[in-house]
């Protein structure tokens, strides 16, 4: 019985090894860009995604937000979701055109802004561009979420949750 115990573990620390190692060779910041045309006019599309406080109410990884004081003339704002409790800064709002948020959580092993970009579809409706500049500095993490999970899964749920919010409006 040791010895198949100390086989499970040397296996174990082989793949932790591997994943470690193939992550160092991975960047440490990525990008993930992702558009979509919504059945709506880019003033109505930029509400919603500003409107973070209803979020909860069409967001599948949302529970609940939380409004915080703002910073410097900045809106600041809490998410808690299925990935825990995560801080945003809007750090650029140019109204249904451009919206930016940033992390502001120190300490975390995933930081990043999300750039929101706005603009009418041909034939009605809005474009919008929603592009994830992330950064993951442990390696582990690194090879898990863009070998495994890839980089675009939270903005394509976070398009495909807004798409079923809107369609539902119409």
């Amino acid at each position: 019985m040791p010895r198949r115990v100390l086989r499970v573990v040397l296996w174990l620390l082989g793949v932790f090894v591997f994943i470690y190692t193939c992550g160092l060779f991975m960047p440490r910041e990525h990008l993930a860009m992702e558009t979509v045309v919504l059945p709506a006019a880019p003033e109505a599309v930029y509400a919603a995604v500003r409107d973070v406080e209803s979020q909860p109410s069409w967001r599948s990884d949302l529970q609940r937000v939380e409004l915080l004081p703002d910073k410097n003339d900045r809106r600041v704002y809490r998410e808690i979701g299925d990935d825990g409790a995560t801080t945003f800064e809007v750090t650029e709002d140019v109204p249904n055109e451009r919206l930016v948020t940033q992390m502001v959580d120190p300490g975390r092993s995933f930081t990043g802004h999300w750039v929101f970009q706005f603009a009418p579809a041909e034939g009605g409706g809005t474009r919008l561009t929603l592009t994830e500049v992330g950064d993951v500095p442990n390696p582990a993490l690194r090879f898990l979420a863009g070998a495994l999970f890839g980089w675009e899964g939270s903005t394509r749920r976070y398009l495909a949750d807004l798409q079923g919010h809107l369609g539902n409006k119409s």
